[in-house]
Order: structure tokens, then sequence, then C-alpha cells
């Protein structure tokens, strides 16, 4: 049998300890101008000069699998426009989403070969697990994958472009 993946999305006020938000089940990642999984990006686009919403994306890991080891996250396919730049990063903290700039962020707006991707570790306890590593041998979690469209005063009106965001392990 093969590990089941299913992505997710944690958005709202930091509550808990370790702090996260409310998680719900997605299977796109769209950059809005509201902290929400389930608006339409055509209900809340980011206007050009503004950032979107912080999205923390994490993805589990449940079936039947010996291990699950060696994730990498990148962004493999897709342009987005004249004046959109692509930030992301990848952590176990998770902080209220906001517009401001994504601290200590890197620049993903070129495509990367996922091989040359961010390294993401895991967690049986959630995204947030305070002792990650490299591999995990039971159900469990990646870290929080957070990315945020950062746009200039130059960005055409209009959608922004389609990205693939991708995220590779091994499983045996």
């Amino acid at each position: 049998m093969a590990a089941t993946t299913t992505w997710y999305e944690d958005n709202g006020t930091a509550t808990g300890s370790p702090a996260h938000g409310t998680a719900t089940v997605v299977t796109t990642c769209d950059w809005k101008s509201v902290d929400s999984a389930t608006t339409t990006r055509a209900a809340a686009p980011v206007a050009a000069g503004s950032n979107s919403y912080h999205k923390y994306n994490y993805v589990k890991f449940s079936g039947t699998f010996n291990e699950i080891s060696d994730a990498k996250f990148a962004h493999t396919a897709g342009t987005l426009g004249t004046g959109i730049t692509l930030k992301g990063k990848v952590t176990s903290t998770y902080a209220t989403p906001s517009t401001s700039a994504l601290a200590s962020s890197t620049d993903i707006t070129s495509t990367t070969a996922i091989g040359s991707g961010m390294a993401v570790l895991l967690s049986t306890t959630g995204p947030y697990g305070a002792n990650p590593t490299a591999a995990i041998t039971a159900e469990g979690y990646t870290q929080y994958i957070v990315t945020q469209v950062q746009t200039t005063s130059s960005a055409a009106a209009g959608d922004s472009g389609t990205a693939t965001l991708t995220v590779q392990y091994n499983e045996n």
C-alpha cells in the first residue's frame, strides 16, 4: 500500500500551544486579499502594490507505509506576471496570517528543479511539531510551507498566472 497525502491550510488567529490556525483541506493555494481557504481569488483579488495574506499549507501523510523521508518543496512550473513576486519559507511556527511582507522568506518566483528545493522536515504531532525530523514511520505531517504573493504598482490588472508548487518525498 502507499501513503495517502492530503493538503491542508491553516487560517485565522494563532491559538493553542503550540500555536496553530483552523485547518481546512485544500486542493489549490489561492493567494488573496483575505485570510481564507475557501474564498475565491476572484472574490478577494490582491491589488497592485499590495501583498496577499500569508498561506500556511502543509501535507498530512496517512495510510500504510514504512517510511516517508527526504521531503522537499519548490515552485516547479508556471509563470507569474510582471510586478509579482512569490515568497516562501518552511517553518514549524504558525503566526496569524497578515499582509505584511513575509519575514525570513526566500524569493521563489523563478521555477526550481524539485531536487534543489527547500528541505521540509516531518513530524507525527502536526506541522507545528517541536522536534521535526527528516523521516517518519507513522502518520504525520510536513512543516508549514508558508507562501505569499507580493506585488508592485506595475502589476497588471487581472489574473496573475499559475504556479505549480510541489512537495516531493521518498516513500518505502
